[in-house]
């Protein structure tokens, strides 16, 4: 009698291993990673980015309750996305938070870390200043509340591609004069933190972008004076404060080191200088230690680096 080949049922499982070996890419092939600092300082920048080998969309980080578009780029022998992020010492306390990615690949996948924020070191600062600019009028009041209704939204910009670069162009030559974070006190009375640096700038000093982007506001505003806030994606909006001069129009594109205005001594001032805010997604961060670094650096500095592999 003729004998007939059956497969045992440890060759089906055999056949159907290597089935499955040849037509799933390798794991390697499809890992996506994030990295992220494990902690920072509160009210200091920090850098995120989430890559990998193959293409990915609409990716976003949801960082103090705000969710942030990133772009996708060419990078790290794939696919990347960069976010610039921090926290506004005046309103985030020391403490654990949450840092949420969501991506698309297929489907929409989430990954959570987790970021310690650190308490930092701060101090007092006593100004003089007229006195209208402790207590203003009431005819001033419509006036003021107008204009912080229009920052607060120029500083909520949300734009997807990114034109931030690192590091910044330096926005004059001038040395740093007033520290980010100090708390203010105004002729004696108490009115809250510092939310950017001053730079030492004799009036008609030539101001530069810091980076590129398009112009979101301008204007001549009450506390700020002569003002400029320019979008760079990704919620980096960049805001120049107390200008001679105003040198760009609301909607124009700047390059980063392009002339956007002259220094001055406009609004609420002690004297000529220029004042520089950076806003990441809504929180006002300490720009003085982006200058001569890179993004490279910064996530070289992470310490902690979470492994993602995608199905």
């Amino acid at each position: 009698m003729k004998k007939v080949f059956r497969p045992t049922r440890a060759l089906f499982a055999l056949i159907s291993l290597l089935a499955l070996l040849l037509t799933t890419p390798a794991a390697t092939d499809a890992s996506t990673s994030v990295a992220f600092p494990s902690e920072c300082e509160v009210g200091k920048p920090f850098v995120v980015a989430l890559s990998s080998h193959e293409p990915f969309d609409s990716p976003t980080v949801k960082w103090l309750g705000r969710t942030v578009s990133l772009d996708v780029e060419p990078g790290r022998e794939g696919f990347v996305s960069y976010g610039l992020l921090g926290s506004f010492v005046r309103d985030v306390k020391p403490g654990e938070y949450p840092l949420e990615f969501e991506f698309s690949r297929g489907e929409r996948l989430r990954v959570t870390c987790q970021v310690v924020l650190k308490p930092g070191q701060y101090e007092e600062e006593q100004l003089t200043v007229e006195p209208k600019m402790v207590t203003p009028a009431k005819k001033d009041i419509p006036r003021i509340q107008k204009e912080t209704a229009l920052s607060y939204a120029a500083r909520n910009t949300m734009t997807v591609r990114r034109r931030w670069t690192s590091p910044p162009a330096r926005p004059v030559e001038g040395v740093f004069t007033g520290a980010y974070g100090s708390h203010r006190i105004f002729n004696g009375v108490p009115k809250g933190y510092h939310n950017g640096v001053d730079f030492r700038a004799p009036v008609g000093t030539p101001i530069l972008a810091p980076f590129a982007g398009t112009v979101v506001l301008v204007g001549d505003h009450y506390y700020s004076g002569k003002s400029v806030y320019i979008d760079s994606g990704n919620g980096v909006i960049s805001m120049l404060f107390h200008m001679s001069e105003i040198g760009v129009k609301q909607g124009q594109r700047v390059e980063k080191g392009q002339v956007v205005g002259k220094s001055g001594a406009t609004g609420r001032v002690t004297g000529p200088h220029l004042h520089y805010s950076l806003s990441l997604a809504g929180q006002y961060v300490d720009s003085a230690p982006l200058f001569g670094t890179s993004i490279t650096a910064m996530l070289g500095q992470a310490p902690t680096r979470h492994e993602v592999v995608l199905p």
